[in-house]
């Protein structure tokens, strides 16, 4: 696994935020989802996936990387000093 994830650092911080949400969308991309009386929609997530790896590729990791499984209670924005949180 990449440093950069351990880190108590701003990339640190970036990275483990972009694992956050790159999880996320991968959990939700292909998703059918029914809005209101319309016809389902599937998710599809492909483009922000990519910015997102292209984001942590800006910071040294890897695409084809083993990432680590985010850890949402050490990322609790409400622990932290986050003006507008």
């Amino acid at each position: 696994m990449n440093p950069v994830f351990n880190e108590k650092t701003r990339d640190g911080e970036i990275a483990r935020a972009l694992n956050m949400a790159l999880h996320a969308l991968s959990v939700h991309s292909g998703a059918m989802v029914l809005l209101d009386d319309s016809e389902p929609v599937t998710l599809n997530f492909s483009r922000e996936t990519a910015a997102i790896l292209r984001a942590m590729q800006l910071l040294g990791v890897n695409p084809g990387e083993t990432l680590p499984a985010p850890n949402l209670d050490d990322y609790d924005l409400g622990k932290k000093n986050v003006p507008g949180f």
